[in-house]
């Protein structure tokens, strides 16, 4: 209290010195409230009871407020009848907030009419004689609702007291306005208390973690990096991968979309494709069997579907001479069984989009088998896998020719072992080789008869000899057999497919049969190019160097150095983006085989391996036909091959404008709230791309917390895009990648990905 009013024994006291007392002490209660309390709007003494299904009572209590403080005196019902909702399966939350006001009391009082005692008359009259600070209530109301009703939005200024839950039965639950009551110091007190404690136990914990920062401080240049650590597991991801490490749960998983190891095209969210790149799926696509427009064309010559251009037939290699006879039949007969191997495919591509793909330097020998299953059909063949434990042995690689928007893949080797026919023979077999010196088509043989037998027919089997010179029955390239009949004593002409036979190597031709024939040989070694043999268990054969037989190996030469087929067009309704044509073909140095294509309404025809004015490309108009014609390109002695048969397939395409990838559940080992993904995009422009990173884990989807992108100084097409995902506790998760495009001519892939929790 700031002021007091003083008095004397003699002093006569004046009314408003006696109001000056209370005013005195009001203002100091005020100023207490206000400086030291300074609670806003709280509340402190009140209780609400239920005393009926409509009624609440408030006992006694104070509300604050900066200023002044304002009290309830008697308990207060307040009925809530008609707030309660109408609906039976509403309900209704009802606010009670605390008001104040300022009201004055009045009272009767005696008062003297004059100063003059003698003629003052006493009179009665009404006068105001207290002002009270009372405590009143107000209701806000919630909106009725079903369960669970929404409280109101109470302003921050106001003091609730009392929550009501309201049914259309009356009143359900009553909840105490608690962040409005004032709390005692004795409250406070045992609070703070309650912290000193605490901040105690932290300053004891503080010092110790002070002590360990300092050490790890010291050891912090020790510990790698954490974009050191990403860049280490994607190493080991890609050599996983290489070295095909067992599947088990890992933190780490890395993909270079060779294969669907790792992808789920039966996800709901799967929209694409894994073709050496995770691709855009297609919106429509067609797979057909490439026919020639003209079969009778006099410009090719084909045989059992093996087409080269026109030739004239010469001897390539011979041995002629009649010295000695053999009887091709004397030996004890056996069963032998041969693996003729076929033609190696090519793979052509084009499209008006970037489709090289650098992630091919992942097929290792492990995937070999894997890899001719992907891209060498276009129809779901299945090839054959040799060798111990799935591991494909092969003596070929591929041979990866990227030129601008074409690929062309081509098997090194001119004949492979994924595609073969074991041939079962009986008879006396005797074989005879002969050192290559030069590639070129071998179109027949010819052997000459000395005698003809009253039966058996002849088989002639051309094949590859082994490492020390010897026929391998296993790497037969062709063979042919002629019947009894048409055997004649002298040169019978053996004719079988097309072969192309390499230079360097040695080959052999063997003769099959049970008949009683003879044919020539020479004698005193004039044949110095290779050996005669004999096989007398199936599959040992013994070298005889008395004698070698008399033999000619025809071959093709070619009549033009340049030939052009034509072929039926292919067509695809709505258009097409992408071109694909896969084939048994060969193409042995200094030849070539080039298609061309001239898209429906256009005068020029184009090289898939032209180089387009402007970066554009035939294919962007989308034309629904495109005619189609094979360059053969050969020299005046070998010639490129095509096998015309139901194996030629030619797919047609067009881009969807969307891709979505989802992998399999890939388990980690761990439990982490904290996944990295990492992507590299090719042919990538933002200007028409959009690249979503996401991640699946169980049904939810969830987006990037944090993306950073890089693009590559050398190549401004591709991106390398790291994402961070900040997700509940799992032990597993689905890559889900999403690419749009607003041009469906125009679209990007992903090389390769890797997620990595961390």
């Amino acid at each position: 209290m700031a002021q007091r009013m003083l008095f004397n024994d003699a002093e006569v006291i004046e009314a408003e010195d006696l109001t000056a007392i209370g005013q005195q002490a009001q203002s100091a209660t005020d100023s207490l409230v206000k400086d030291a309390i300074g609670y806003p709007a709280h509340w402190s003494g009140f209780t609400a009871t239920q005393q009926s299904a409509q009624i609440v009572r408030l006992t006694p209590g104070r509300y604050y407020t900066p200023e002044m403080i304002f009290a309830a005196d008697a308990a207060t019902d307040i009925n809530l009848q008609v707030h309660i909702p109408l609906a039976s399966s509403d309900q209704r939350w009802v606010a009670i907030i605390l008001r104040g006001n300022v009201e004055t009391a009045t009272a009767q009082r005696i008062f003297e009419t004059s100063t003059d005692v003698e003629t003052s008359v006493p009179v009665e009259q009404t006068a105001p004689k207290r002002e009270i600070r009372k405590a009143g209530f107000t209701y806000q109301q919630g909106a009725a609702s079903p369960a669970p009703a929404l409280k109101p939005a109470v302003a921050g200024t106001d003091a609730v007291v009392a929550w009501v839950l309201l049914g259309s039965a009356g009143i359900l639950s009553i909840e105490p306005g608690e962040p409005s009551r004032v709390k005692s110091l004795y409250e406070v007190e045992g609070r703070v208390t309650d912290l000193e404690n605490e901040v105690g136990g932290i300053a004891i914990r503080t010092t110790a973690i002070e002590t360990d920062i300092v050490n790890i401080a010291a050891r912090l240049r020790d510990i790698p990096r954490p974009a050191l650590m990403r860049q280490i597991q994607r190493n080991l991801g890609q050599l996983n991968r290489e070295i095909v490490l067992p599947e088990e749960a890992r933190a780490h998983v890395f993909d270079s979309f060779l294969t669907y190891d790792v992808w789920d095209p039966t996800h709901a969210a799967w929209r694409g494709r894994v073709r050496e790149g995770g691709r855009f799926p297609y919106v429509s696509e067609s797979v057909s069997q490439l026919t020639l427009a003209t079969p009778d064309d006099p410009a090719v010559m084909i045989r059992n579907g093996r087409m080269i251009p026109a030739f004239d037939e010469i001897v390539r290699i011979a041995n002629e001479g009649r010295d000695t006879v053999l009887n091709i039949s004397q030996l004890t007969h056996t069963e032998v069984t041969a693996t003729k191997h076929e033609v190696a495919r090519s793979r052509f591509a084009w499209s008006t989009a970037q489709l090289v793909c650098t992630n091919t330097q992942y097929w290792a020998n492990v995937l070999a088998g894997v890899q001719i299953g992907q891209m060498f059909t276009l129809d779901g063949e299945t090839f054959l896998l040799e060798g111990s434990n799935g591991l494909v042995h092969y003596s070929g690689q591929d041979m990866y020719r990227h030129i601008r928007r074409a690929i062309v893949e081509e098997w090194s080797e001119v004949y492979w072992t994924y595609e073969n026919t074991e041939v079962g023979l009986n008879g006396s077999v005797y074989a005879q080789s002969f050192l290559n010196a030069q590639p070129f088509i071998a179109t027949a043989i010819e052997l000459d008869f000395e005698r003809v037998g009253p039966t058996g027919d002849v088989t002639v089997m051309i094949c590859v000899c082994n490492a020390i010179g010897a026929p391998d029955f296993g790497q037969v390239v062709a063979h042919v057999t002629k019947q009894r009949d048409d055997l004649v004593v002298g040169w019978n002409r053996f004719e079988f497919d097309y072969t192309l036979l390499e230079a360097g190597k040695r080959y052999a031709f063997e003769t099959v049969t049970t008949g009683n024939h003879s044919i020539w040989c020479t004698s005193g070694n004039k044949f110095t190019g290779g050996t005669r043999f004999a096989c007398t268990d199936g599959v040992f054969q013994q070298g005889d160097l008395s004698a070698d037989m008399a033999f000619r190996v025809l071959g093709a030469r070619p009549r033009q150095p340049r030939t052009e087929i034509a072929f039926d067009p292919v067509t695809l309704a709505g258009g097409m983006t992408d071109v694909e044509m896969v084939m048994k073909s060969w193409a042995p140095g200094g030849t070539a085989l080039e298609w061309q294509f001239r898209p429906s309404g256009q005068p020029y025809w184009f090289s898939i391996e032209d180089d387009y004015p402007g970066g554009g490309h035939p294919l962007a108009g989308l034309p629904a036909l495109i005619e189609l014609k094979l360059v053969m390109l050969g020299t005046a002695d070998l010639a490129p091959m095509v096998v015309v048969d139901n194996k030629l397939k030619c797919r047609v395409g067009r881009n969807r404008n969307e891709a979505c990838l989802s992998s399999k559940v890939l388990a980690f080992g761990l439990s982490t709230t904290q996944i990295v993904t990492q992507y590299l995009l090719d042919a990538f422009d933002a200007a028409l791309h959009t690249f979503t990173p996401q991640i699946i884990i169980g049904g939810t989807t969830y987006p990037a917390t944090a993306t950073t992108v890089s693009i590559d100084v050398d190549d401004p097409k591709r991106r390398f895009v790291e994402s961070t995902f900040t997700v509940p506790a799992t032990t597993s998760a689905r890559m889900a990648p999403k690419i749009e495009t607003s041009n469906v001519v125009d679209v990007p892939f992903i090389n390769n990905a890797m997620l990595i929790a961390t």
